[in-house]
């Protein structure tokens, strides 16, 4: 009886843990964006209209709307010519300059559809050789490090789990990088879930059932 009632427990506990955690994310992330003009929202119209009473949604409403017009403006000659005018005054800034430049061409790189930033899931042999680590390959290394290893390296980003947007970058010999046909969605379902999500297995060979990972098409 005690075992019925442990199995029908986790049951429950694995079916509502997910529809917790995806509502507590989705109501943090709306309070979050909604304080960013909210405060100052509500400040101005307690000030100029006496209402003292706090809006739910405005400062996020606000923002969109604020984010949606600047995409306008953008769009258009004038927002473009002001838009250069104002970067090429921030790129002399120290500093600040190289903060603007590396967010810009991290969003850039995430926002171009026909260069994704994360272009393959791979293995690498790591942290010793035997045991082989999850990755994402992100593109070639500088020249500087392959003229001075006098070989061809690239950029592996290899995120800590269940956090993927925390990790760290190792330039791995392309030879050593092994491929998988993975998709970079079941590639974050991977790290997310710690392993726990067994994937589909697909044409290229990988499945989760078993230890069987595809390396035919790795060397070159």
């Amino acid at each position: 009886m005690l075992k019925h009632l442990r199995n029908f427990f986790f049951t429950g506990l694995l079916v509502l843990l997910p529809i917790i955690i995806s509502i507590k994310l989705f109501v943090w992330g709306f309070e979050k964006a909604d304080q960013i003009l909210g405060n100052l929202l509500h400040q101005i119209i307690l000030r100029y209209f006496n209402f003292s009473k706090p809006i739910p949604g405005l400062g996020l409403a606000v923002l969109v709307i604020l984010i949606t017009l600047t995409g306008i403006f953008a769009k258009h000659y004038i927002g473009k010519k002001l838009l250069s005018i104002g970067e090429m005054i921030l790129v002399k800034i120290p500093i600040l300059n190289g903060i603007y430049n590396t967010t810009k061409q991290i969003m850039e790189s995430f926002s171009n559809k026909e260069k994704s930033a994360f272009r393959k899931v791979v293995l690498i042999e790591y942290p010793r050789p035997g045991i082989f680590s999850p990755g994402f390959l992100t593109g070639d290394t500088p020249a500087e490090a392959n003229d001075k290893t006098d070989k061809r390296l690239v950029n592996v980003f290899v995120p800590t789990s269940p956090n993927p947007t925390t990790g760290f970058l190792v330039f791995v010999p392309f030879e050593d990088v092994i491929m998988l046909d993975m998709s970079i969605d079941d590639g974050f379902k991977l790290f997310i879930s710690a392993g726990v999500i067994k994937l589909k297995e697909n044409n290229g060979g990988y499945s989760f059932n078993g230890p069987s990972f595809d390396r035919g098409d790795v060397k070159g």
